[in-house]
């Protein structure tokens, strides 16, 4: 009975603050005295373009999905050996990893079976073809022979064109029918040049057809993902210059999420920046300014440390007759010494840079008066 009575007060108490708690636009009264007791100093406001400052967001460099290549076995087999490693250079061309395959070698045997057929029939057709010019066999018998030789040809170029996915070049194949050099070793190239992201499989490990074996990026573009607020993204458009430190050419923003993220309420903003592999590394976090073409007039620039956050809104407090006045504002920048926000100021007014945990204390009822007041 003692506790919920107890219970009871806090509940009340509870309310009692909370009615008696001042609302977010009510002017925090204090004089000026209590203002240099509370060590309380302002800085000016100014508006966002007059400052020259773009808008300055975080992100991260990565790979156009376009750029990343898998490399997958042809056949069956079993990886015999590793010819590269993660983050090495390569060359179109370059050999990645040696497979043993038997499935390769039974192709190697059907496709010299196919091309000796092939070879038999190509007689076969020279021969009806000059027995019909003499007129000794029907036009119906060499009908069936140039059909034995088309299908025959089919099968082997059918059985050629998966050598040749496999790795083997043409002079490999041809070698295949006139030396019977069956091998179960393939070699599995790269197509393109590029740097490896990941090796997938280890020596001695078995793997099935079509199993990826290493992640290749293609030399050439790269992506800056910039993350942006939902009031930033309002003042992004397609063609904005994207400026970084480290590298000294500009870029664009080329396109912008249609979707804000569900985890984080950030808008994802792409830019592009040629020769962007001579300054940055995929993955590197960075941060970009992009100077939008239409900076809002409602902009405003001032020092980071003029924000106070209060019921899970931002403020600055503003100097005003009588006290300081809170004012709720949005962040468009959120600099490691500026801000840039969206909010009802005016250039030339003071926001309180200093001071705030005493002016915070007063505005949600803690104290009555600032410290050294009488």
């Amino acid at each position: 009975m003692k506790i919920s009575t107890i219970r009871s007060a806090l509940a009340i108490a509870a309310g009692l603050m909370m009615m008696t708690m001042p609302h977010a636009t009510e002017l925090i009264r204090i004089s000026e005295q209590q203002i240099r007791n509370a060590g309380v100093q302002f800085a000016p406001v100014s508006q966002a373009e007059a400052s020259g400052e773009g808008l300055r967001l975080a992100g991260s460099v990565v790979y156009p999905p376009s750029r990343i290549e898998i490399i997958s076995a042809p056949a069956a087999g079993v990886v015999q050996s590793l010819q590269v490693s993660s983050m090495d250079q390569l060359r179109a061309g370059s050999v990645m990893l040696r497979l043993h395959s038997p499935e390769l070698l039974e192709w190697q045997r059907v496709y010299v079976q196919l091309a000796t057929q092939l070879e038999l029939a190509e007689k076969k057709a020279g021969r009806d073809e000059s027995l019909f010019n003499e007129g000794i066999i029907a036009s119906s018998r060499l009908q069936e022979t140039r059909n034995q030789l088309v299908s025959a040809r089919v099968a082997a170029q059918e059985r050629a064109q998966m050598l040749k996915l496999a790795g083997m070049s043409d002079a490999s194949i041809a070698a295949l029918a006139s030396q019977h050099g069956l091998t179960p070793v393939i070699d599995i190239r790269t197509r393109i040049s590029g740097s490896v992201l990941e090796i997938m499989v280890a020596p001695g490990q078995r793997v099935e057809a079509g199993a990826p074996l290493a992640k290749v990026a293609r030399s050439g573009e790269l992506w800056l993902e910039l993350q942006a607020s939902r009031a930033q993204g309002d003042q992004i458009h397609i063609g904005d210059l994207v400026k970084l430190t480290q590298c000294a050419q500009s870029g664009r923003v080329a396109a912008m999420a249609p979707q804000m993220s569900a985890q984080n309420q950030l808008v994802i903003v792409r830019a592009t920046l040629a020769g962007a592999e001579q300054c940055l590394r995929a993955g590197q976090y960075l941060e970009a300014t992009i100077s939008s073409k239409t900076t809002p007039s409602s902009s405003w620039s001032l020092p980071a440390a003029a924000l106070v956050r209060n019921g899970g809104r931002d403020y600055v407090m503003v100097q005003a007759a009588g006290g300081v006045q809170p004012v709720a504002v949005n962040i468009i920048t959120h600099g490691t010494d500026k801000l840039i926000v969206q909010g009802a100021l005016k250039a030339g007014q003071q926001v309180a840079i200093q001071g705030l945990a005493n002016l915070k204390g007063i505005w949600l009822g803690l104290g009555s008066s600032a410290p050294g007041a009488q």
